[in-house]
């Protein structure tokens, strides 16, 4: 625990005194504080499951599933909605900073978990903030500030004004992100710049444990309610899925 708690400390005792951060403008960390000890659990990454969810082992051997606090992707998992712009990159983003076997750090806020059992938390990677960075590069919206769960608010906020401000991901088009949710109504037909290259590829795992991934062309496609989100064939396999014989 301490030795993750002072390699934190240290990337970002380096931040303020270079004037660098971590692939972040200085002033997106400004007021940023470092996990507070008696509030952080350390755990190891199973699988992604979508932009802001993700399956972690504990150190006790239970596994868990953590929903990343005050933030909101984009859907991607959701059987009563459609797969939503920006839910696949927001997964990608995701998958590609918490790889399955990595370790994180999770720092809880007020409360432990959310109606549906699931652990709430900031997840902390390599000295990064994960919810943070979804915001900052336009997949995520702030979003079910409920107290006393708001111990990052104010900062989270500023970062989503910068990513509108710069229009990134979900701020391209005016009202899909909302206070409500995202709307999917206002998009253009045709592809947003930074969706045009994913394929909203649907992973599933059947009965028998077999990790089956599904492309758009497949006759049984539109059915699949997905458990995970490939922007590409390749990204599937990598994490162990095999296309479906239809």
């Amino acid at each position: 625990m301490k030795q993750w708690l002072n390699k934190i400390i240290l990337m970002t005792g380096f931040v303020f005194m270079s004037g660098c951060a971590l692939d972040s403008e200085p002033t997106e960390l400004l007021g940023i504080q470092q996990p507070d000890e008696n509030q952080v659990t350390e755990a190891t990454v199973e699988r992604v499951i979508d932009g802001d969810t993700v399956k972690v082992r504990l150190k006790n051997g239970q596994t868990e599933d953590v929903r990343f606090l005050l933030i909101d992707t984009p859907e991607t998992v959701n059987p009563e909605k459609p797969i939503q712009p920006f839910g696949p990159e927001a997964s990608r983003y995701t998958k590609n900073a918490l790889p399955a076997g990595s370790d994180v750090l999770l720092e809880r806020d007020q409360s432990k978990a959310d109606r549906y059992g699931r652990l709430l938390a900031y997840v902390w990677a390599d000295g990064k903030m994960i919810n943070q960075e979804l915001l900052r590069k336009g997949l995520a919206r702030v979003a079910y500030i409920y107290e006393p769960d708001t111990r990052y608010v104010e900062m989270f906020q500023e970062i989503e004004d910068e990513a509108k401000g710069k229009t990134l991901g979900i701020w391209q088009t005016k009202g899909y992100a909302t206070d409500r949710g995202f709307d999917t109504s206002v998009m253009k037909e045709t592809p947003m710049k930074e969706s045009a290259d994913c394929e909203n590829i649907k992973g599933n795992i059947n009965r028998q444990g077999k990790k089956i991934y599904h492309v758009e062309s497949g006759r049984s496609y539109q059915e699949v309610n997905p458990e995970e989100m490939f922007c590409n064939e390749q990204e599937a396999k990598e994490a162990g899925f095999v296309r479906a014989d239809n």
